[in-house]
Parts: structure tokens; sequence; C-alpha cells
């Protein structure tokens, strides 16, 4: 979403230089189609552009110029389905692919055919520009694999109306209604038989296999960031050994192990990598002592300390504390520099 997000801004004109500088991310150096975002930070991020732009319905005017999405796995899936209905079914099961937050749901009752878009519980009044650009940019996918035969009847927003109606209505191209207890898209049942000219069963048994194989690693990835996370809370008690951390986990340690391994990693390895990161942090970006950082960052012993920063970086706390002063270290962003 990030990623067809920063391309609408480009395209319509906004500074996101000026964006980027108040979010504190290096666009440069950062990958935006691999960054995943914890979802409580969309209100920041929206916060930031309605203050850069603006403008207090960016999220509907942005929506024009997105691009359509193109789920990789997803949009495979799709177009090797026999059928539209098919197609759906198996993109709802892998959308954690793309987002964590958002629950879609196919629903044939007594009102209708409509397509539910359940986002996050909270309910920050920024996330309205997350809840539109989602309901058009799954429109506009709908359009794009099924050769333009879908079409929705009405839109139906959790959001509060901020603009002439007549703007939701060019942009969605449908009736749209506001303040509801979920989000919807409403569409004619005849659509699910559509039958995709692509269908090829072979196919879609290995696209199959591939969204479980990138869901499994993205299950492992979720692993080492609780892993992370209990680092951060337990590094100073001296208690961060892989038994005290699968009890936590709830899991065996020769379990833990093995789903580690799979994601080509070690516990010692991602305890080292820890640490690290969290030492260039203090020595960067605070005046914490360095005798305080040693215990900080779940060490016992200075010397210790310093021998192991020496074997990560190849120079001394200190050397690395006054290079980062002078400009003569440049930091390169790594997964562990996110807080966790």
């Amino acid at each position: 979403m990030l990623q067809v997000t920063h391309e609408a801004m480009v395209k319509a004109g906004v500074d996101v230089t000026a964006i980027y500088t108040k979010l504190g991310y290096d666009a440069e150096k950062l990958s935006l189609r691999d960054l995943r975002t914890p979802h409580q930070q969309q209100a920041f991020f929206w916060t930031t552009v309605e203050a850069v732009t603006g403008d207090a319905d960016i999220g509907l005017h942005l929506c024009p110029h997105m691009p359509v999405y193109r789920g990789e796995v997803l949009e495979y899936l799709m177009f090797s389905s026999p059928t539209f209905g098919e197609g759906i079914a198996r993109t709802v099961k892998y959308l954690r692919l793309v987002s964590d937050a958002i629950d879609v749901r196919l629903i044939q009752d007594e009102t209708g055919t409509h397509i539910s878009v359940i986002g996050t519980t909270s309910e920050a009044p920024q996330l309205r520009h997350t809840e539109i650009c989602v309901a058009y940019e799954l429109i506009q996918f709908a359009k794009s694999v099924s050769a333009g035969a879908f079409k929705p009847l009405r839109v139906q927003l959790r959001c509060s109306r901020r603009s002439d109606i007549e703007q939701y209505e060019k942009v969605f191209d449908c009736p749209v209604t506001f303040d509801g207890k979920l989000g919807e898209i409403w569409i004619d049942p005849a659509i699910l038989e559509y039958r995709s000219p692509h269908w090829d069963p072979d196919l879609l048994s290995l696209h199959e296999e591939l969204a479980e194989k990138r869901l499994s690693n993205l299950v492992r990835q979720d692993l080492i960031e609780r892993i992370r996370l209990l680092f951060s809370q337990r590094l100073e008690l001296d208690q961060c050994d892989l038994e005290d951390v699968a009890r936590e986990l709830g899991m065996a340690p020769r379990r833990l192990r093995f789903e580690l391994t799979r994601a080509g990693t070690s516990f010692s390895d991602l305890l080292s990598g820890f640490r690290f990161a969290l030492a260039r942090r203090l020595l960067s970006r605070t005046e914490e002592p360095i005798e305080n950082i040693v215990y900080l960052t779940g060490f016992s012993e200075p010397s210790t300390f310093y021998r192991a920063f020496k074997r990560w970086s190849g120079m001394t706390p200190v050397q690395y504390r006054e290079g980062r002063r002078d400009g003569s270290v440049e930091h390169k962003p790594t997964k562990e520099d996110q807080p966790a």
C-alpha cells in the first residue's frame, strides 16, 4: 500500500521529500516494496501527509493517481482460478501477504452480494485515508483481473464525508454512502461466475504452493519480530537464553530452533544482531555513558561488550560514536534498527 501511495503522491505533485523528512524515513536507503510497517503507524503517516499538503481529504484526491495494485501471487491466483468468485476466495485466504490489518470477506445474504472490508479497530480519524484508498484499489484490482467486467453497484464507507459527494462518486464510479458500520463494496452476483480466460489448473496449483510458501515465511518473520520484542524487554534482566524466550512464546526450545533454522537464522544470530543495533542506536543518538550501554545491551562486563562491538563493527564503541558525530561513519539501516 505504501508503494502505490508513494507513486500516487509523486504523480500528483505532492512534496514527498518534505513528508519523508518529517517521518524520519530515508526513501533512498530503504526499499518501499519490501517495507512492512506496523498498522498503528498509518495514523501518523496520514497526519503528516495532511499537514504537508493541507488537504483534509488527501486519500480521496490521491486515488485517481494510484496505479493498479499488482498483487503478484494474488493476481496470479485470480487469473488461474476458473471463476472470479473462486479467485476472490483464494485471494482472501492469502491477503495477509499484502496486509496484516485488512480483513476482506465476500458475503452473500438476503441484503445482496457485497465485499466487506474490515480494517483496524483504531478509530483514528486519519485512517479514513487508508479506508478510501484500500476500497479504491480493491475495485481497480477487481476490474483489472476481470478485463473490466467488474463494476461496483455502490460503496459504503465507515468514514464521514469531507468533500462534495460528486467527487466520491466520480472516483468510485458508483453511488457512495458514509458513516457505515463496515466498509462495503456492493456487487452484482453474476460477476462471481465470470470465467477467467487464463484458467489453468496446473498453474493454479503452482501459484497456491507459492502463496503457501510466502505465507509460511511471513509467519516465521512474525516469530522473529516477537523474539526481538522479548529481547527489548529482557536484556537488562540478563535472562535472554533460548529456553526463557521459548517459554515466553509458548514453544518447546527444540521447535523454536527448528523454526529459526527454517527462517535462515539462529537464536544467537538474532540476539547478536539485536544487541549490535541497540548499541549503535545508543552510541549515535544518545549521550548515554558507555558503561551504562554495556548493561543496557545485556552484557555483564565492559570487556565482553568491547570485544563484541569490535567484532561486529571493526571499531571500538568510542571510535564508532566519534565517527557518527563527525560524519566519517555512515549508518546503514537494517531490520534490527526498527524499534521493537
